[in-house]
């Protein structure tokens, strides 16, 4: 008698455990998408502070820079002066269909009012252990063309279009700092670089900055 209320006993607390494993794991696949979009975050807020703390005794660059949000919602075309066809080379992002020219310094249109603009403080993509620093605004205007910068992730790629050669980098660190008019940019002084600034989506008190390494260079 003994015996037999000893194996129901266990019967039931087998069902009881997979009765639960069977929830957690419906709870798993139900929430799969959210749980993988929180554990990604997670990763990369902690890559990047293990980025910056590497990084922040190395080199500390404090550049100014204001993007914004460019709201249009007529979708207006550029104005006839805005364009300006002489661009030097081009930066171009598969993964967001982004290619975009960009000017020289010295134009009177490089600038993120009416286009993407390069830094004054900026390296070219050919001075080995330098860093190419761009910025353009976010939103739904055409001076928009950082608008879909939001969507990429650690190790995605882009491409820079430069006196005859292909400059390929990979994002290896995305981080926000706080919108007053300057943003400090974190790298590897002994890696050569391209540094992307924008404004942060759905925050109108961020702006958002993507480190890149380079990682190839092809003759075309």
């Amino acid at each position: 008698m003994a015996t037999k209320n000893k194996v129901k006993i266990t019967r039931e607390t087998i069902l009881i455990i997979v009765g639960s494993l069977l929830l957690i794991i419906a709870f798993l696949l139900f929430h799969y998408d959210k749980i993988l979009e929180i554990s990604d975050a997670i990763y990369n807020e902690i890559q990047t502070e293990i980025y910056k703390e590497t990084t922040r005794d190395n080199n500390s660059l404090s550049v100014d820079v204001d993007v914004d949000y460019i709201s249009d919602n007529n979708n207006s075309e550029p104005k006839e002066d805005y364009k300006d066809p002489n661009y030097i080379g081009f930066l171009e992002i598969p993964k967001i269909n982004l290619y975009q020219g960009f000017l020289s310094k010295s134009s009177y249109y490089n600038n993120v009012d009416y286009h993407v603009e390069i830094l004054d403080i900026s390296d070219f993509p050919d001075v080995v252990g330098g860093n190419f620093i761009l910025a353009a605004h976010s939103g739904n205007s055409y001076l928009s063309y950082f608008h879909n910068l939001y969507k990429l992730s650690l190790g995605d790629t882009a491409k820079v279009y430069y006196k005859s050669k292909v400059y390929n980098y990979k994002i290896i660190d995305i981080y926000k700092e706080k919108k007053d008019g300057s943003v400090n940019i974190y790298r590897d002084p002994e890696k050569t670089t391209l540094t992307l600034i924008t404004c942060t989506r759905n925050d109108k008190n961020t702006q958002t900055i993507y480190i890149l390494e380079l990682i190839g260079v092809e003759t075309y």
